[in-house]
């Protein structure tokens, strides 16, 4: 990758993985998409800390990815952030931990 990419990944990677950490700790709620903007009875059938643990662990996840993206191809740094996200939207719309 260009030298130019490379410490915006790096800086990119670190703010994932902050995030992602204070997600798991269930702090930050307000990142996930559309949880914030729920009302007080929509966010009552969900777990709030579940979902951060879920939606935290994968930031991690990506974050990593975007710590080593120098040493991976192009395709396989796709393939890398394309193909988990789907079993975590599946997971967070499906599973009976998150959803009460």
């Amino acid at each position: 990758m260009s030298s130019i990419i490379h410490p915006f990944m790096e800086i990119v990677g670190l703010l994932l993985l902050i995030s992602g950490l204070q997600l798991i700790r269930g702090k930050w709620l307000f990142l996930i998409a559309g949880y914030n903007t729920m009302t007080k009875e929509e966010k009552k059938q969900y777990d709030g800390h579940q979902l951060g643990k879920l939606v935290g662990s994968f930031l991690v996840y990506l974050s990593l990815v975007c710590l080593v993206s120098n040493l991976l191809s192009a395709k396989l740094l796709i393939a890398m952030i394309i193909l988990p996200t789907i079993p975590v939207v599946v997971i967070a719309n499906t599973s009976k931990k998150i959803r009460r």
